[in-house]
């Protein structure tokens, strides 16, 4: 199948200017007839299929590491576009995939989770049905909105910037669109930041186009990668759906803002310092632990969990705590990203890290490496540095 590729290229020459907007302007004309994008108010599809999880690869090289999967037993989706409101819903099971160790935990029983965001807000469900603020999860499901394929083409046609067809959203975010010889919508490649990837790459497959009525097209295969990129061996695959049913312009598809959401405090990192022996505490709280270990000379962290935000908050906290020595060494005990979102902020920190022989070239070029991080920039990233290691 060949692509209309956006920020298109023709011959050794990229479009830019009144042309490009010209020719920007035409071909979302062309996609928004083709699955009527701007008819649709709102989008519900269910399915099943797999979902991988990102960072939690068996290894750090070689064949087999892609991230481990689990099936949906269920999946369904809710998009309204004028409220800029959606819901996620989806059960997990193991299912026939194995879990292939490296700490990865095999599903027991089915795994219900309920997602929202609405503007600024975004939720979940606890085992109770109560609803849980997530403000830090807002931003990033809500641009997961204009990334659906009725989504791309609004936000699109809003962009000033959009080039044949590429645009920048929120601020930020730079999305690049493919189409076919019909004017589908087939890929979208942007970037998200992560911590240990820095601007990672996310791309959604859409396929097998169909009609859900209202003259609306909808695809029923989207297939999605997350971190692909050289330097990352193996995994990338993190969804695929196999669509079951689709419907636009349903009644009431807006998500309602909780209360409690509303009124939800900024997430604040809270480290709580526990005396475990002579010389040990756990840096504890926010559900994400640390452990200070004090020498004559020095102090030893074993885990970096989270990110670069929860990394800056157990420093402090650690320095209160054992004052007037530095943090010369951070242990790391596995290379999931889990445990590796604040390695960065250590090794800003001056820190040497310590891990398993295995992960020297994964921590050299990945965690540690030169890749952009324009989207979240870290401490470590605002000073250059060789990668090549000491001078001698």
């Amino acid at each position: 199948m060949k692509h209309k590729l956006g920020m298109l290229l023709l011959g050794s020459a990229v479009m830019a200017g009144p042309a490009a907007a010209q020719n920007a302007a035409s071909l979302l004309q062309a996609a928004d007839k083709a699955i009527g994008a701007g008819a649709v108010n709102s989008v519900v599809y269910s399915g099943t299929g797999w979902m991988g999880a990102v960072g939690q690869s068996f290894a750090t090289e070689g064949a087999g590491s892609d991230w481990p999967r689990t099936d949906f037993k269920s999946y369904v989706a809710t998009i309204d576009y004028p409220s800029k409101s959606s819901k996620e819903e989806h059960v997990r099971v193991q299912g026939n995939n194995p879990p292939r160790g490296g700490g990865f935990v095999p599903l027991q029983g089915e795994v219900k989770t309920t997602n929202f965001v609405n503007g600024n807000y975004a939720w979940n469900l606890n085992p109770q049905g109560q609803a849980n603020p997530q403000p830090g999860a807002a931003q990033y499901r809500q641009f997961l909105i204009s990334l659906s394929p009725h989504g791309f083409i609004k936000a699109a046609q809003q962009a000033a910037n959009a080039t044949v067809v590429g645009f920048t959203t929120m601020g930020k975010y730079r999305v690049t669109g493919e189409f076919d010889k019909d004017n589908l919508l087939a890929r979208v490649i942007t970037w998200v930041p992560d911590p240990v990837l820095g601007d990672m790459m996310v791309e959604i497959r859409y396929g097998d186009y169909r009609d859900v009525g209202n003259g609306a097209k909808f695809p029923f295969r989207i297939h999605a990668h997350q971190g692909d990129n050289s330097l990352v061996p193996g995994g990338h695959n993190w969804m695929e759906l196999r669509v079951t049913d689709a419907k636009v312009n349903v009644p009431d598809a807006a998500v309602a803002v909780p209360d409690n959401v509303r009124a939800a405090p900024p997430p604040q990192q809270r480290v709580v310092a526990t005396k475990l022996g002579d010389g040990v505490w756990l840096m504890g709280g926010s559900g994400a632990n640390s452990v200070a270990v004090e020498f004559k000379d020095f102090i030893a962290v074993v885990e970096s969990p989270a990110n670069e935000a929860r990394s800056n908050a157990v420093i402090a906290e650690i320095k209160k705590t054992i004052p007037n020595k530095p943090i010369r060494y951070l242990v790391v005990t596995h290379h999931h990203f889990d445990h590796l979102g604040g390695v960065r902020t250590y090794a800003a920190e001056g820190a040497t890290v310590i891990t398993d022989e295995r992960n020297k070239d994964y921590f050299q070029k990945v965690v540690l490496g030169p890749q952009s991080r324009t989207l979240d920039p870290d401490r470590l990233s605002q000073f250059p540095f060789a990668p090549t290691g000491r001078a001698r």
